[in-house]
């Protein structure tokens, strides 16, 4: 059985907070990293993603991130999220997210290979990908619209699909919270014969009140049955991690 899950992430704009890493001008166009020294092009060793970019210091804190999670069979293919952020102080100052390629970033056998999913992630931008102003909240939010579609092979054939569209609100607050949320959860087929049901999550938030501290999270966990031979509930775990941008 294949289940594949295809995330079509439509981006906006999120915020730059200054953290506990102190800037001066001199430091403008300062480079960052996670894994350190690694790129958009290729898979780190160490990481199924990469994360690149830049801080800038003048009348505000700019700091431009490009989130790479790579495909689990070729190493140059990437599903990629262009983060641009700006804080005065700890006052959010301007948001903006682009996206764009696609990663089949998990693939497994169960049962002997009687089962088989794989999940791809793709992301696409949505209008320009700037954000909007709340005065009322003192909020930067701008929607992303993801579609997934979940697809089941039992015994080598296709059975099952299930696609999912979301609108998801990303944030630029103050005191640094920033980041997105999209959390899915699905059911489709016969509740007596064959289905699938999902719930997944792919998260990108700052830890901590710090603009260079963060979690990344896209795991979940799928249901998969075909009455009465298959009953299982596999474990989706594409990548878990709190990491630190350094230089």
């Amino acid at each position: 059985m294949r289940i594949m899950i295809l995330l079509v992430l439509m981006c906006g704009f999120a915020s730059l907070v200054e953290g506990s890493v102190k800037l001066s001008p001199a430091a403008s166009g300062l480079s960052l990293s996670y894994p350190l020294g690694c790129t958009g092009a290729h898979k780190p060793a160490s990481e199924p993603f990469c994360v690149v970019g830049t801080a800038a210091l003048s009348d505000v804190l700019e700091l431009t991130l490009s989130v790479n999670i790579f495909d689990v069979d070729d190493p140059t293919k990437s599903v990629y999220f262009h983060i641009e952020l700006a804080t005065r102080g700890t006052e959010p100052a301007g948001l903006n997210i682009t996206g764009g390629g696609s990663a089949k970033v998990v693939e497994e056998e169960k049962l002997f290979g009687a089962v088989v999913f794989a999940v791809i992630i793709s992301a696409d931008t949505v209008g320009d990908g700037r954000g909007k102003y709340d005065p009322a909240t003192n909020r930067w939010t701008a929607d992303i619209e993801v579609h997934a579609d979940a697809q089941a092979d039992i015994f080598g054939a296709d059975a099952i699909d299930l696609p999912i569209s979301k609108v998801v609100t990303a944030r630029n607050g103050p005191n640094y919270d920033i980041g997105f949320d999209a959390l899915f959860k699905e059911t489709t087929g016969d509740s007596d014969a064959a289905g699938i049901s999902i719930a997944f999550d792919l998260s990108l938030n700052t830890k901590e009140s710090n603009l260079f501290f963060w979690e990344l999270v896209g795991e979940g966990q799928l249901h998969i049955w075909l009455d009465p031979f298959i009953d299982l509930t596999p474990t989706v775990e594409v990548v878990k991690k709190e990491f630190k941008l350094s230089t």
